[in-house]
Formats: structure tokens, sequence, C-alpha cells
């Protein structure tokens, strides 16, 4: 899982996550464009798996991890890398 989030660095970096995000994040759902809502998946992706690798006090210290909570996110972030290759 530690690995499906370093993925997800290059998707962040390649379609400007991080800025289209913290544009999106203070509209309603409803009022987000695709490359919005794109960019709240990435982002709430990344936030997920990033407590995989982390042993924070009081947060992430407490997350229990499945099989299938790996699946997931190896398929989430093999999802997102795939769409990252057909972007222009």
């Amino acid at each position: 899982m530690t690995l499906a989030r370093q993925a997800l660095v290059a998707v962040r970096e390649t379609c400007n996550t991080q800025n289209v995000y913290n544009r999106a994040v203070h509209k309603k759902a409803a009022e987000r464009d695709q490359e919005e809502r794109w960019a709240m998946l990435t982002q709430s992706a990344f936030a997920l798996f990033s407590g995989a690798p982390h042993d924070d006090t009081g947060t992430t210290e407490h997350f229990t991890w499945t099989r299938a909570d790996a699946v997931a996110v190896v398929a989430t972030a093999a999802g997102l890398l795939a769409r990252r290759e057909e972007l222009p």
C-alpha cells in the first residue's frame, strides 16, 4: 500500500492535483467540474493511503488494514495511473 501511495505522486504532479483540489474543496460537490472531481478522488486516495506507512499518535496508529483494503488501494492507484497515461 505504501508503493500505491508513492505511485499517486506521479498522478498528483501530472494533474496538478493539489492546486485543483484546493480550488475545489470549498465548493459544493454539485458545483465541481470533472477535473475537480478527479482531483478530489486522487487527493482523498492519497490521504487514505498515507495512513499505511505512518503510525501517528492518535490517528493512524489505530488504522487496521485487511487484504481487501490492500486490493482496493492497489486497484485505485492502478486505475488513476492508467488514466494519467491517457491524458494529453
